[in-house]
């Protein structure tokens, strides 16, 4: 099983050295330490990292700060955030944001642990869902526009019936592009091009 990949970053020496060794120890991560978030982001590899732990209060670049700017290179990473001073006014902050965790210190190694791996996963889900949904768009793209209006039609619900009258079609014709737009869109049923049009994330038909 490849190790889920985690940048690490604090200004502190014993910190780092606590949280590599809590995460590595569990076979399940493989982490990279930054005494800096200017380090960090002066070799950051975007889509190459699956979580950023990150300490809130650091000189230069603290964590909020570090957050935003990796995330403008790398929007769908998670970061996990530590904290001794999580007052709920800036837990709620960072939330808003798109902080995925806000951990205080001193934290266990299983909240540790547990905080880190449900980060990953939410960048797993998230950069998958983007797959998806860009080759949805790819499919999507070979539909002509009269295939493309069928299409809308069955997203609605409508029955044969009432696609042919509205787009004015003979049932012959609506069958022929109903069964085009499924070839094109590589699925069987109608209801799985309903379903692959879902996963374009609400882009219009």
């Amino acid at each position: 099983m490849e190790k889920a990949i985690v940048y690490v970053v604090d200004d502190s020496d014993l910190v780092l050295d606590l949280v590599r060794t809590i995460l590595e120890r569990t076979d399940e991560f493989s982490c990279t330490c930054f005494s800096s978030g200017t380090d960090l982001l002066a070799r950051l590899q975007p889509w190459k990292i699956d979580c950023v732990v990150a300490d809130l209060k650091m000189p230069e670049v603290d964590g909020e700060e570090l957050f935003q700017r990796v995330r403008e290179c790398d929007p769908f990473v998670s970061l996990v955030i530590m904290t001794g001073f999580a007052d709920v006014k800036t837990a709620v902050r960072l939330m808003e944001q798109g902080t995925f965790t806000v951990l205080e210190k001193p934290f266990s190694n299983e909240e540790l642990v547990a905080a880190v791996k449900r980060a990953t996963q939410n960048t797993h889900d998230l950069r998958n869902r983007r797959e998806a949904s860009k080759q949805a768009a790819e499919l999507k793209a070979r539909l002509t526009p009269e295939e493309l209006e069928v299409l809308e039609c069955v997203v609605e619900g409508l029955s044969n019936k009432v696609i042919a009258n509205k787009l004015i079609l003979s049932s012959r014709t609506l069958d022929r592009r109903k069964q085009s737009i499924l070839k094109k869109l590589n699925v069987g049923t109608a209801a799985e091009a309903v379903a692959l049009v879902i996963r374009t994330s609400g882009d219009s038909v």
